[in-house]
């Protein structure tokens, strides 16, 4: 199929020019269908895999797409979209069909090492000597977070390395590998390359962005954790070990005020606060599947299989602060595509990802809302149960405060640096995250991928790193540099946060007026509008501002600590 063809037969099916569909738009369009049908397989078996823990069901794929996915139609439909009277709508959805065929063809690539590593995962157990019976390693996140013993943490975080160093991290190489060469089929240099393409992001600028974020933060966000630390586990920061971490965010402290069978219902107080439910555009309701089976994922998720109509949000309830702020995440995903009214059905399930993820990132915000906190711990005394005080309630805002930095430093500066290193940029192209190590450290990390994992996590986070630890620099990579959106995605959550407060008041999470704006404003929308259109909806320029998220952070602890002494 060749770029002009193509474009003929695209205006003759969008109406262009009155011109009647032929065969070639036809066969087009059956390849749109066909490639939808496949992504709802595709989001079935992810179902399936992450509620029962049973293997999915054959993967299926658009017929003759071992032909179709690369460049050629990739550049057809590129073409296509240009041509003079499509709607603005099909022209992006174009876009996102064209790209998804890129990463679609990556994801074949390295399929079967990802099935190799489901299925070592799915059974791997790990045996410590201070555990009665072996621990399944999906369950790992939840036994560090139930686990008050910080040896016993260790052991499990000692177990998990040798079962990385053994197992898992082999399988990750090979995997790389097959990244690396599927992308240099398609015609880019690197997996880098492609990333950039696909998300219109230059990365090392991004990573300038993080490493002026952690600068500008670290003051603020090393004391933060060092006394979030003494109060939940007895200890300072320098005293910390990331097997520790799951256990601080679990914030056992404050657990009674956070119980299992509220959390349900708190999500649903939230979304009445703001007019909003759980209902779709298309007439049928979220469905939530709550149920305590033994090989369903731990943490929250939400499937859009067929959206609006079809959306999924798959939950196993711990309860604690920790289980309250990953529900709140996916719910805002869950509204997000169920609230889609875009007829195009690739702006919904194709598109832009960091806007997604900032919307799920608004409704964990909840937490660090002191309006929104006080108005729950009325709901909690009117059921008769403990409610926290304005020293607890100042708490969980100092938490949540702390969470919202550590995830973009994590991802802003040391899942960027990291990652541009593990497919092979030059140092030169991490040199702003380079700067904040110790000259010493940088001399070790020299050809060391696992060295320079452990220096860049530790600086990120403040927390000191064993080698042990940096067993997870395979394990802890992004497919296709996700790490960039997670990364423009808090950013782009502050600045909703500020925008909506701007508009709509400090307490705008209890403002139907502000839950309309979303849902008409942002959500209709699918995916199809950027990170910058979304900052300018909110009266912003279209950028990006990690400084406004660095100054929100400030602002986030003040209000905790007006809140705890009375103000």
């Amino acid at each position: 199929m060749t770029k002009g063809f193509a474009a003929a037969a695209l205006a003759a099916l969008w109406g262009c020019a009155g011109a009647r569909p032929g065969p070639e738009a036809q066969g087009l369009a059956r390849f749109r269908e066909e490639a939808r049908v496949a992504r709802r397989a595709g989001l079935l078996n992810g179902w399936l895999e992450g509620t029962t823990g049973k293997r999915p069901i054959a993967d299926a794929r658009p017929a003759g797409e071992e032909r179709l996915l690369g460049r050629p139609l990739r550049e057809a439909l590129q073409s296509a979209g240009k041509v003079q009277g499509l709607a603005p709508d099909e022209k992006l959805a174009l876009r996102f069909l064209a790209d998804s065929l890129l990463t679609r063809a990556v994801a074949r690539a390295t399929a079967p090492f990802d099935a190799e590593l489901s299925t070592t995962e799915l059974l791997a157990t790990l045996s410590v000597p201070t555990f009665d019976t072996p621990v399944a390693y999906r369950n790992l996140p939840l036994s560090l977070a139930a686990e008050p013993d910080a040896n016993r943490r260790a052991g499990l975080a000692s177990a998990e390395a040798a079962l990385l160093d053994a197992l898992i991290n082999p399988i990750l190489e090979r995997k790389e590998a097959a990244a690396q060469r599927a992308a240099q089929r398609l015609g880019f240099a690197d997996p880098v390359a492609l990333a950039e393409e696909l998300r219109g992001v230059r990365l090392s600028d991004l990573l300038a962005q993080g490493a002026a974020y952690v600068a500008a933060t670290d003051t603020l966000f090393l004391a933060t954790l060092d006394r979030v630390a003494r109060e939940e586990l007895g200890i300072g920061r320098e005293a910390l070990r990331l097997s520790d971490l799951p256990r601080l965010w679990k914030a056992p402290s404050l657990g009674r005020f956070f119980p299992l069978e509220g959390e349900l219902p708190a999500l649903r107080d939230f979304l009445a606060g703001l007019g909003l439910d759980l209902r779709t555009a298309a007439g049928t309701t979220v469905q939530i599947d709550d149920a305590l089976r033994p090989g369903k994922r731990p943490r929250a998720f939400v499937a859009a299989v067929d959206a609006p109509a079809d959306v999924r949000l798959s939950v196993k309830p711990t309860g604690g602060l920790d289980d309250y702020w990953t529900l709140f995440h996916e719910a805002g995903h869950a509204v997000h595509f169920a609230s889609s009214t875009v007829r195009a059905h690739e702006l919904v399930d194709l598109g832009h990802a960091a806007p997604s993820e900032a919307f799920g990132e608004l409704f964990r915000h909840a937490f660090a809302d002191p309006h929104f906190l006080i108005g729950y711990r009325e709901r909690l005394r009117s059921q008769g149960q403990p409610a926290p005080t304005n020293a607890a309630l100042a708490s969980v805002v100092r938490r949540t405060a702390l969470v919202e930095m550590m995830l973009v430093r994590r991802y802003a500066f040391s899942k960027l640096a990291y990652e541009l290193a593990l497919h092979g940029r030059p140092r030169s192209e991490l040199a702003p995250a380079l700067a904040l190590l110790a000259p010493a450290e940088r001399a070790l990390s020299e050809g060391s991928l696992r060295e320079l994992y452990r220096q860049l996590f530790a600086r990120g986070s403040g927390i000191a790193l064993s080698d042990q630890d940096a067993a997870r620099f395979r394990a802890d990579v992004d497919d296709n540099f996700a790490s960039a959106d997670y990364a423009r995605c808090f950013a782009l959550s502050a600045m909703l946060d500020e925008g909506l407060r701007a508009h709509f008041g400090a307490g705008w999470t209890s403002e139907p007026a502000a839950g309309a704006f979303l849902k008409t404003q942002l959500f209709a929308k699918g995916r199809a509008l950027s990170a910058e259109q979304v900052a300018e909806r909110l009266g912003f320029a279209p950028r990006l501002d990690f400084a406004l998220a660095a100054r929100r952070a400030a602002r986030l602890l003040r209000e905790a600590d007006l809140l705890e002494h009375g103000s």
